[in-house]
């Protein structure tokens, strides 16, 4: 089984330097500073290609869970490593905040053990890529269109189903072109609601 050992060590040691100065970052952070400082592979990678793009990303995370073991084993930091940040503390920062909020550092991360598994560096393939890649833009897509159709009808972003069906059923009422309102703003209603169906 192939593994990633031989990126391991130089990677380690420049992601402790960064978490020295950097606590708190992000992965986008972290991989253009491992480029910088031309860290093997990273400076090879073009973000631009998306096999390189996953590459860059699937090393990165490996790196910074294996960091994440190792503070674990000496007990001085804590990692947490979220999508929108990474986030270095010390274990009586973590004392304090697990007072404040017993669950939020104690959560296991589902993905800790697919960014262990050096496999997945190996054997995903550039279609394989090309799909998540498509596939979250989608999502990202989708939730654009559901926040503006929920803006149409003056809605919060935590409505439900039944909170749209009933705000429709006051502005389609209100709006009606056979009651005095607007075609437009009876079609924009219109298409606001049938962006909600799909998404509920």
């Amino acid at each position: 089984m192939q593994t990633l050992n031989r990126y391991l060590t130089p990677i380690l040691h420049e992601l402790e330097r960064f978490m020295q100065c950097y606590p708190l970052s992000n992965e986008h952070q972290i991989i253009k500073h491992l480029q910088t400082q031309k860290i093997s592979p990273f400076e090879t990678f073009s973000l631009a290609d998306s096999k390189d793009l996953f590459n860059a990303h699937f090393l990165c995370m490996h790196a910074l869970y294996q960091l994440k073991k190792q503070y674990q084993l000496s007990q001085k930091y804590r990692l947490v490593i979220s999508a929108i940040q990474i986030q270095r503390i010390t274990i009586n920062e973590v004392k304090a905040l697990s007072e404040s909020s017993p669950t939020s550092l104690d959560s296991t991360d589902p993905l800790e053990s697919y960014y262990l598994n050096s496999k997945h560096y190996f054997d995903t393939q550039k279609a394989q890529i090309e799909g998540m890649l498509t596939s979250f833009w989608q999502k990202y897509l989708a939730q654009d269109e559901k926040n503006a159709a929920l803006a149409v009808l003056n809605l919060p972003a935590n409505a439900d189903a039944k909170m749209v069906k009933t705000r429709y059923l006051q502005l389609v009422q209100k709006h009606h072109p056979d009651k005095g309102g607007s075609n437009q703003a009876f079609n924009k209603i219109q298409q606001a609601k049938t962006v909600l169906d799909k998404a509920f």
